[in-house]
């Protein structure tokens, strides 16, 4: 049996690609790459994994994406999304898996003109060039628009069985989605963050002050988050949930109010009592009382001081 390695972000699309050559009768590993900001394997995912044979895996490429983040060689999309300098990386690191894995060729889930950054066909061809995977990349949703690939010229695919979609529409997907019996219709995309204006806004205020490291990108999908100064962020959490993720990070300092009604808070970097402060005053207004006595523990001492709430006014100068 033949096998193939298919790029998994767990949208519509991809579980598509992924299904139809698995139909063809090849083997499939479907690789999902965890950039930081893109959505890990779920439950969903493995349920579709095991209802269809195929082998899923997560490969973890925040430590090779975020300098491409920093400054992508072909620029960002509408927002903060580097998306071919992100494919060429995800293409280069299956090519290196082939030999591991006994793939002969890799699947895709694009649809031409489906986005206007990545999939046109110059674009297309300029990322199979610099991933140096000419002819090994199957479009199966594509492929009728596109040359044959090494795969269909060999025998190993049915040209025929694959498809000539294009465009943004969702029908013809949707269409295969009730032949092949996918009840629980993923979204369209895998959903990547950077695509998303409001979390841009927090990712370009790390650029802007050189913080941008792992750690740094998963506090950014907590809370509410306030620049007090060019070293010193807070985070403020924004319900139940979120409060307990703050309160076990025992590595950075947490405010929370006494009686505990009203949100935990960490400050994450280098701080002052100015800083401190703030927090605190940000902590009470968004407890919705005007005064409140907080605890604050910091290096292994617990303080508690009574804080009045800051000015919408002015906490609006802090929010990121």
């Amino acid at each position: 049996m033949h096998r193939a390695i298919a790029l998994y972000s767990g949208g519509l699309d991809s579980l598509l690609s992924v299904i139809i050559v698995k139909s063809l009768g090849i083997d499939i590993v479907a690789l999902n790459f965890f950039t930081g900001f893109t959505k890990p394997i779920d439950d969903k995912d493995k349920y579709y994994a095991e209802k269809f044979g195929f082998h899923i895996k997560q490969l973890d490429i925040r430590e090779k994406f975020l300098p491409i983040l920093k400054n992508p060689k072909k620029g960002y999309g509408k927002n903060l999304n580097p998306c071919i300098d992100c494919k060429i990386l995800m293409l280069k690191e299956s090519k290196n898996l082939m030999k591991e894995y006994k793939a002969s060729f890799i699947v895709t889930g694009e649809v031409l003109w489906q986005r206007p950054m990545t999939q046109k066909k110059d674009i297309i061809f300029y990322i199979e060039k610099e991933a140096d995977l000419k002819g090994l990349i199957l479009r199966p949703l594509s492929a009728k628009l596109l040359p044959p690939t090494k795969p269909e010229l060999e025998g190993i695919v049915n040209r025929e069985l694959l498809y000539d979609f294009w465009g943004r529409g969702r029908k013809k997907q949707l269409s295969l989605c009730k032949k092949f019996g996918i009840d629980d219709i993923p979204q369209a995309a895998g959903g990547c963050l950077l695509t998303d204006p409001q979390f841009c806004k927090k990712v370009k205020d790390l650029l802007f002050y050189d913080q941008l490291t792992i750690e740094q990108v998963e506090l950014l999908k907590i809370g509410k988050h306030f620049r007090l100064s060019e070293k010193c962020k807070i985070i403020v959490g924004r319900n139940e949930e979120e409060n307990k993720i703050l309160s076990g990070r025992k590595d950075l300092p947490l405010i929370y109010p006494l009686d505990f009604k009203g949100p935990f808070l960490i400050i994450s970097g280098e701080y002052s009592e100015e800083n401190l402060e703030k927090a605190c005053k940000i902590a009470v207004y968004y407890s919705k009382r005007q005064k409140v006595p907080m605890v604050i523990k910091k290096e292994g001492r617990e303080i508690v001081k009574e804080y009045s709430a800051m000015e919408e006014k002015e906490i609006v100068k802090y929010r990121i």
